[in-house]
């Protein structure tokens, strides 16, 4: 049986990392082979009360920051969009943390970073902080995590006819894992995409899975080498083939530069094509 294919537009995006604190700051690295000379501190979303964002974690930061510029840049109500977030990484920080309170002779957990430390918690954040009540599902697959959360997405925006927020992001990992992750730095994505049939502006995509016995992730075209190395380490970097994908000009006649796949699966990839 033929694979069904999905359909989405992407309305906007919204991206945060230690050197671009947009979309258009990320798009310019990618077409770069230079830095800026300062590394951003962190981001501090303002739609987190002042009170709340002193004690949200990086992780947390990271991702409601991107869920806002691509809310903004989209024109459209938070609580209009069901919301998909996902990290392949989790709050390593925090589990360290929990790890060795509770290895200690005092186990006492701190409160704050006990809920902190589940992994919806940006999600948490994201829907208070925004008086969102619809969905708002948090996935976990470490290095398919990215196309586990596209399939997921759209999977749900066409079947459900409802636009999404889907957000990715990991932070720095704890120092005890970085031995074994690796991963040094913060980054975070946001898309906000719409079912192919509506009435809005958008970059339209078309994903299909496909049987793929050892699928790899795509080559990046972008030579900046903090990129590359991000998209090596960062879990949640995996989106920015998508990145080179969308900002693609709409004129572009070749056509690999149109499509490309990603590894879904032990035997499964998914492949998408800019329409």
């Amino acid at each position: 049986m033929q694979a069904k294919e999905l359909r989405c537009k992407v309305a906007s995006v919204g991206a945060w990392g230690s050197y671009f604190d947009t979309w258009d700051a990320l798009q310019a690295l990618l077409h770069s082979t230079d830095l800026p000379e300062d590394k951003n501190k962190g981001p501090k979303p303002s739609v987190i009360p002042a009170n709340e964002r002193r004690r949200a974690p990086l992780s947390v930061r990271l991702a409601v920051e991107s869920s806002w510029q691509a809310t903004q840049s989209a024109n459209v109500a938070p609580e209009d969009l069901t919301c998909v977030f996902v990290s392949g990484l989790g709050d390593t920080d925090l589990t360290d943390y929990m790890c060795k309170t509770l290895a200690s002779e005092h186990k006492e957990l701190s409160p704050t970073k006990f809920h902190n430390s589940v992994h919806n918690a940006p999600a948490g954040y994201w829907t208070i902080s925004t008086n969102t009540m619809t969905a708002a599902n948090s996935v976990a697959g470490y290095e398919e995590s990215v196309s586990l959360t596209l399939l997921e997405a759209m999977v749900q925006c066409e079947s459900e006819g409802t636009p999404m927020l889907v957000t990715f992001y990991d932070a720095p990992v704890s120092d005890v894992l970085r031995p074994l992750l690796h991963n040094a730095e913060a980054f975070a994505f946001s898309v906000v995409i719409y079912p192919s049939t509506a009435d809005v502006e958008g970059i339209e995509l078309s994903a299909k899975i496909e049987k793929a016995n050892g699928a790899s992730w795509p080559a990046l075209t972008s030579e900046n080498s903090y990129i590359t190395s991000l998209y090596q380490s960062n879990p949640s970097a995996k989106i920015l083939c998508l990145a080179e994908l969308l900002k693609q000009e709409s004129g572009t006649t070749d056509e690999s530069a149109k499509a490309l796949s990603m590894p879904l699966s032990k035997g499964t990839s998914i492949s998408f094509s800019r329409l």
